[in-house]
């Protein structure tokens, strides 16, 4: 059994250096466009002498490609959480095991305010728990934003166990005085990758904030559309709340908001239950027109008395459902809830919408005052510029050698 994994871990670590010679080649390509481009520009300067409107025009495109990446709709947050993790997934048939390479990290924040450098690990959880399987982890890479680990990690699971497992994944930062920080979490769907069609599937996952898992229960709405302009949300009531209090059940609320329509309700609260009936109604003024543009996102919350309230879920689905709800039929449904804080489709695209025409009218109001001035000048050797929106939760970063922006 050590041979064959042996060979399904030289395997994995053939495909790593394949797709390393890919991306040498591509850096190849890209250093000859940059020499190429160079050498052009030097010989129009040779010949016509550096022209300033040239200058301003390039440096335009720099500043164009900043607010482009800084576009709400590929947006990255800005919080506490940054960088990706790349893995690799491989199943043996023959075996029945689910083999994990966790490969690297890039570009992790670090938590620890004495240095600017993390002592990254990995760690892997499958759910639900495969029987007898102890929690896995990476070794530690001391002092470092970008570790490469390059280990791999056996789950024996069958072909069919495949279908509704998901692979928990957290980035931590050791401490050796105290408790380990959290640096960024995915949550990978194995239901999604085809083993059969392919054999191994590698990919870079952005991190994100922790997700509760714990999570449980559905909320019992309705939705009715009254001409001219009023949607009229019903909270029935919710069934099979997760309790976050060892001693007691919840206390629940629900917190009920249309984005872009500057109204939030709050249902009243109810004392100890994980299955509450409110039966309340909120009106929101909303266009008829403008019913595919907006969302309707809830929020179910555990009252604490001694602390911070617990989230016990919000709905997804109605992220959506408004693209296609008919307003002459009412809708009455159960729906499920999840742990959706890590979800972009929270943002409404009526808010995107509004953030890109800020950034559009930014970029205008840059270009005629010519600002930031360090931008508005001949650039020579290597820089990275790096820009962003804490209001719009977006980043950008742009690298420029000899005046050229290149990825």
């Amino acid at each position: 059994m050590g041979k064959n994994q042996s060979k399904y871990e030289d395997h994995l670590m053939e495909e790593g250096q394949e797709v390393q010679k890919v991306q040498n080649i591509n850096k190849i390509h890209g250093l000859a466009r940059l020499i190429s481009a160079k050498r052009d520009h030097q010989q129009i300067v040779a010949a016509q002498g550096w022209s300033r409107q040239d200058e301003d025009m390039r440096n335009m495109q720099i500043l164009k490609g900043l607010f482009k990446k800084l576009d709400p709709t590929v947006m990255k947050a800005v919080g506490d959480v940054r960088g990706e993790i790349q893995i690799s997934f491989k199943y043996d048939f023959k075996r029945h095991l689910l083999l994990v390479k966790v490969i690297k990290c890039r570009e992790l924040r670090s938590k620890d305010l004495r240095s600017k450098m993390s002592d990254p690990y990995v760690k892997l959880e499958m759910t639900p728990d495969v029987e007898d399987a102890e929690e896995k982890r990476t070794r530690v890479y001391p002092q470092t934003n970008n570790p490469k680990f390059d280990e791999i990690f056996a789950y024996p699971l069958t072909e069919t166990e495949l279908i509704n497992r998901k692979l928990v994944v957290k980035v931590m930062d050791s401490d050796l005085l105290g408790r380990d920080d959290f640096l960024g979490e995915v949550i990978i769907d194995i239901n999604t990758f085809n083993f059969r069609d392919s054999p191994i599937h590698t990919a870079w996952y952005n991190l994100n904030m922790e997700t509760d898992l714990d999570v449980s229960g559905d909320l019992e709405v309705s939705v009715e559309f009254q001409h001219p302009s009023s949607l009229l949300v019903t909270i029935h009531g919710a069934h099979g709340l997760s309790a976050r209090d060892e001693v007691s059940l919840a206390d629940p609320f629900v917190k009920v908001t249309v984005p872009g329509t500057k109204l939030m309700f709050q249902t009243k609260e109810l004392k100890n239950t994980v299955d509450p009936v409110w039966n309340e109604t909120f009106e929101f003024e909303v266009a008829l027109e403008e019913l595919p543009q907006r969302y309707i996102i809830f929020h179910v919350i555990d009252k604490s008395t001694f602390g911070g309230n617990d989230s016990l879920g919000q709905i997804g689905r109605f992220s959506k459902l408004l693209m296609t709800f008919n307003p002459d039929h009412s809708l009455h449904d159960f729906f499920r809830l999840a742990d959706l804080r890590n979800t972009e489709r929270l943002k409404s695209k009526w808010a995107q919408h509004a953030t890109a025409e800020e950034f559009r009218e930014a970029l205008v109001a840059h270009a005629s005052s010519r600002h930031p001035t360090f931008l508005f000048q001949e650039h020579t050797g290597k820089k990275i510029v790096s820009v962003s929106c804490r209001k719009a939760g977006a980043q950008g970063k742009v690298r420029i050698i000899d005046g050229i922006p290149v990825k």
